[in-house]
């Protein structure tokens, strides 16, 4: 089996807000709320995937049987992906639900806005999750080369190879995440295009 993707469930951590309006709730939400690591500024909610992979603990193997560089006389070898694991781990950090103080009609506002940035939380995650297994089809589609005197030190040194551009490929991703995070955030308005926006009117 080849590269593949584990994707436990969301860990979710929260902070307090309090007021006795929306209006208070949203300047409390000014003050504590979690820091957009993009654009540096205060969100509601906040959605982080972390993809995590070693591959110095994967398996390989040989694509095909080593044969005879004709130009050197020494074995070729070529090696791909036996098995290696990458794990997408998400956290969301958001405000506590419940609040104390606001009217009904404003708790029903509250509750309402809530849902909704939490369908926009479980976006990020699915979108994030789709990147991620593209990652894993690249990480699969890359080989290790190599030459050596025998068949054996010729394997070794492309499982080397193999492993040293898994790590320089897999370095880069957290900042593709990333961007695909910021991507999405801007061209749903943090989720205010499907409703993730308070209305701060209700009283």
């Amino acid at each position: 089996m080849p590269a593949t993707l584990v994707a436990p469930s969301a860990k979710y951590q929260t902070y307090s807000v309090s007021g006795k309006t929306l209006v208070d709730i949203a300047k409390s939400i000014d003050r504590k709320g979690p820091v957009d690591p993009n654009d540096r500024k205060r969100v509601v909610f906040l959605t982080e995937t972390a993809l995590d992979c070693n591959p110095s603990k994967g398996k390989y193997k040989a694509t095909r049987k080593p044969k005879i560089d004709k130009k050197t006389g020494w074995f070729d070898a070529e090696v791909k992906i036996d098995s290696l694991k990458l794990t997408m781990n998400s956290t969301v950090t958001c405000p506590k639900r419940a609040v104390s103080g606001l009217s009904t009609k404003a708790f029903v506002e509250w509750i309402r806005f809530y849902v909704a940035c939490m369908v926009h939380e479980g976006e990020h995650i699915e979108k994030a999750k789709k990147e991620c297994q593209n990652i894993v089809k690249e990480m699969n589609a890359l080989r290790g080369t190599s030459l050596g005197e025998t068949e054996a030190e010729a394997e070794t040194e492309a499982i080397n190879n193999l492993i040293y551009s898994l790590h320089n490929f897999f370095d880069r991703q957290p900042d593709r995440l990333n961007k695909l995070h910021a991507k999405f955030d801007k061209s749903s308005h943090h989720g205010k295009s499907k409703g993730a926006k308070l209305d701060k009117t209700i009283v």
